[in-house]
């Protein structure tokens, strides 16, 4: 009887552990050896904490870790990623879906999976004042049709950026209006960051996201390297389409910010075209 009922104890002991919640309880689920697992990180979406902390494939496997696009920190010969609540270029940046690609150093065994770090994003367009195209829209954890998650999405006031605190929506002509791109109106392009913490799992831990945006009079006016730039940035957002690119001819811009490039999605281009 003795027996049996440390069996069943045993069982119930055992049971309980399995149901924890990932997200809940903070369990978190070692690394394991051997097996035939596919390249895993035991969720697909993380979330900011207070601090740093690391995420490690479920099963270790010698060879390289890469990923795309690569503004995420990530260890190549572990596979680990440093989730950074500084979520600067090459410090894991949030609200973009990312391809994390294995690739053996003995066998040709390849595999690869997706993880995304919460957050919201905003997508390299074209707005046409003309044509209506008066709001800015951010997505959240990449998804268009996910609604976005109640928070302060104005941590950084500018009296003359026009953001929605509640939705982080970005009103451009009433930005227009209270003179934000009158202090750069030789260079065509101002940079603005956005400061936001929501009520999601990141238990409203501040987050970041620098944009640039840029305004002209008409498109014809839009440098070709602007462009250029737009349409690499489109190229690596992953999960979802956007509206292609038109590929623009104006005189080529050589002030433009130095953090752009042609490698890196961050900072998105918001084009601005006010007639």
């Amino acid at each position: 009887m003795k027996k049996l009922l440390y069996l069943i104890a045993l069982f119930f002991g055992l049971f309980n552990l399995t149901q924890c919640s990932k997200r809940d309880c903070g369990c978190i689920t070692p690394p394991l050896n051997g097996g035939n697992l596919k390249l895993s990180y035991g969720d697909s979406i993380f979330y900011l904490k207070s601090a740093d902390y690391v995420i490690s494939p479920l099963k270790l496997k010698e060879g390289t870790y890469t990923t795309f696009p690569n503004n995420l920190k990530i260890d190549e010969a572990t596979g680990k990623i440093t989730v950074t609540v500084n979520g600067t270029d090459g410090a894991s940046q949030t609200g973009l879906w990312y391809k994390i690609k294995y690739k053996s150093n003995t066998t040709n065994e390849e595999d690869s999976t997706n993880i995304l770090i919460a957050g919201i994003t905003y997508v390299d367009k074209i707005y046409n004042l003309a044509q209506g195209d008066s709001i800015i829209h951010p997505f959240y954890n990449g998804n268009p049709l996910e609604a976005i998650p109640r928070g302060n999405y104005d941590l950084q006031h500018d009296d003359e950026f026009a953001i929605n605190p509640t939705n982080g929506q970005i009103n451009i002509k009433e930005s227009a209006r209270r003179g934000f791109f009158d202090s750069n109106p030789l260079m065509g392009w101002k940079k603005a960051t956005v400061k936001y913490a929501v009520d999601d799992n990141s238990k409203s831990v501040r987050n970041s996201i620098e944009i640039v945006l840029y305004y002209y009079n008409t498109l014809a006016d839009v440098p070709s390297n602007v462009s250029s730039l737009m349409q690499a940035h489109q190229a690596m957002t992953l999960g979802f389409k956007t509206a292609p690119i038109p590929s623009t001819f104006g005189a080529i811009d050589n002030n433009l910010p130095s953090d752009l490039s042609l490698s890196k999605p961050r900072p998105p281009c918001l084009v601005i075209i006010g007639h």
